[in-house]
């Protein structure tokens, strides 16, 4: 015999099937963790770029003052020498290899009235300062017949999540540090001491 349909025992039937579905927690687990896994993700690679990013800070300030130092014990630099000084400052960059840092290096010369100028200026990987640039250094080195040497180097860092970056790269590094000729000698016109470059006339002079 056909049992008759009876919308009220459907409707008990559907809540009994209710409540056993809400009174199941097996997945609950797997479900949260679905959901959080995107944002536990997001801060361990933040963590993990984060610390890179300070030591790669850490490794152009390293580079910068080793490239100016370096450059500062010379008399005269030849050719070979700065592109041997150039290699030996590059290699504070270990083990971060994969991208060339941009490296250069300015000798300026600060003449009787103050003003500094650009006396020759190297570069790999960067650009070179026109000689003759007028350049603004601290009034703390800004010393009227006495030289100095500027450095900066750069490093162009890609995070893993770098698509999420506006531009992908972001450059560490920049700011110009300054070092005194060590074994400079005296040149140009105002027998400034200064290093000399192989090739290049002494400042001022900046013809």
């Amino acid at each position: 015999m056909t049992r008759a349909f009876s919308p009220s025992r459907n409707r008990a039937a559907l809540r009994r099937l209710a409540r056993r579905f809400g009174s199941n927690r097996r997945g609950v687990a797997a479900v949260e963790f679905a959901m959080i896994m995107p944002a536990m993700l997001a801060i361990y690679f933040g963590i993990v770029e984060t610390g890179q990013a300070i030591m790669i800070d850490r490794k152009v300030t390293q580079l910068t003052r080793s490239l100016v130092d370096l450059t500062a014990q010379a008399s005269t630099i030849s050719n070979t020498e700065m592109s041997n000084i150039f290699d030996a400052a590059q290699t504070v960059m270990m083990p971060f290899t994969s991208v060339a840092p941009k490296m250069s290096v300015h000798h300026i010369v600060i003449d009787s009235a103050g003003v500094a100028k650009v006396c020759w200026s190297e570069q790999r990987n960067s650009t070179k300062l026109a000689r003759g640039t007028t350049v603004t250094i601290p009034a703390d080195v800004r010393l009227p017949n006495t030289s100095i040497m500027m450095a900066q180097t750069s490093y162009d860092f890609t995070p893993v999540v770098g698509w999420i970056i506006k531009g992908g790269a972001i450059t560490i590094g920049g700011s110009p540090i300054y070092m005194r000729p060590r074994l400079g000698k005296a040149g140009g016109s105002a027998s400034i001491e200064q290093v000399e470059r192989a090739g290049v006339a002494m400042c001022p002079g900046f013809s």
